[in-house]
């Protein structure tokens, strides 16, 4: 028989309401056993709309009360280590959103609970598997650019933020936000690490303390560059991605419709070419060429939005590898770690350890 993966749903915000707590009634193998939540109106809601069984205020309450299969902290971030480490020790196994901590070592100690309770613990990473991500890896898979030397992605927007992500001490910011997706989903689809992080954060529209720009500039173990802008004060929207390769580059900017635009060339396009070491250039010109693009548009590889959930009970209900494996999400801390680090001296900084570390430690 197919086995049924009893889950509490821990937060009912935003990511809980338009995905989580969907997927679990709806697809095989998972049913909702209880929800958390510190607010009567939103539990009573989800009782109502989700049929929730069950409802707590406090993680503590769930888990006097019994014990689920899986846990799914869907809480804002600065609760994720704390609910994460008391479900593991309660026997249950883990789906913890992202980022899966505010530091590395909180994320370690996160690892730990759970090698050392025998208990599974995975991030949820959705922009692995998006329409996106799969377009690029069949750009990628293609060869037509060449080596891609050059990864560029924008996100912009106008948003004052003013809910609790506006706020560094809430683990907010658009770097551990946004950050935790892009910067996750190009080391996963490069199968690469980040040898060198530059970052600059500012906050410009937000009301509150936290970044809401973000220029981060990161050169990966074997050398590709990922430049990825995350600006949330930007009045005009800018094109989400350019991938430059060797032999050529794509381009995509929803202003501009739905299509990928790439052009490139062959490599028998071309004849060899040789440095002229002089230093009187020819017929005093810079050196021009007529080169045979080739130009083409790619539609979007469509997304399957239930595929995610697939892949959590591949993972905690048959054993399968996980789909975000544990030195991944470590290394994707490291780097958002080092983007803060390396920022300006001037950028506001959260407090490095939560309290629940240091009781760790």
């Amino acid at each position: 028989m197919r086995k049924t993966l009893r889950c509490a749903v821990v937060g009912l915000g935003r990511i809980a309401w338009e995905f989580h707590l969907p997927q679990i009634c709806k697809q095989d193998g998972f049913e909702l056993a209880a929800v958390v939540d510190p607010s009567r109106e939103r539990r009573e809601e989800a009782c109502r709309e989700f049929r929730a069984p069950k409802a707590f205020a406090t993680l503590d309450e769930l888990l006097a009360a019994e014990t689920p299969d899986l846990a799914v902290i869907a809480s804002p971030s600065l609760f994720h280590t704390e609910q994460t480490i008391a479900a593991l020790r309660h026997g249950c196994d883990v789906f913890c959103d992202k980022p899966l901590a505010l530091n590395l070592k909180d994320a370690r100690a996160m690892f730990a609970a759970a090698r050392g309770c025998g208990r599974k613990l995975m991030s949820y990473q959705q922009h692995r598997i998006s329409s996106e991500a799969e377009t690029i890896r069949s750009i990628i898979d293609s060869g037509k650019l060449g080596r891609i030397y050059l990864f560029e992605h924008h996100v912009s927007n106008y948003v004052r933020r003013n809910d609790w992500q506006a706020y560094l001490r809430n683990g907010g910011g658009m770097l551990l936000n946004y950050g935790s997706h892009y910067i996750d989903q190009l080391l996963y689809l490069l199968n690469d690490t980040a040898a060198d992080v530059k970052s600059e954060l500012l906050r410009i529209a937000s009301a509150g303390d936290a970044e809401d720009v973000v220029r981060a500039l990161i050169t990966t173990s074997r050398g590709t560059l990922l430049d990825i802008n995350i600006n949330q004060a930007a009045a005009l929207p800018l094109p989400e991605w350019r991938i430059c390769g060797t032999r050529g580059a794509a381009l995509y900017s929803s202003a501009s419709g739905q299509d990928w635009r790439l052009r490139y060339y062959l490599p028998d396009d071309l004849p060899p070419i040789s440095a002229d070491t002089g230093l009187a250039a020819a017929n005093r010109r810079y050196p021009r060429e007529n080169i045979p693009w080739h130009d083409e548009t790619l539609s979007p590889v469509p997304a399957d939005r239930n595929a995610y959930y697939r892949h959590c009970y591949d993972y905690f209900a048959l054993g399968k590898p996980p789909l975000v494996k544990p030195p991944e999400t470590l290394e994707l801390i490291r780097v958002l770690e080092e983007c803060r680090r390396t920022a300006s001296a001037a950028t506001p900084k959260p407090e490095r350890e939560s309290a629940c570390a240091r009781q760790i430690a």
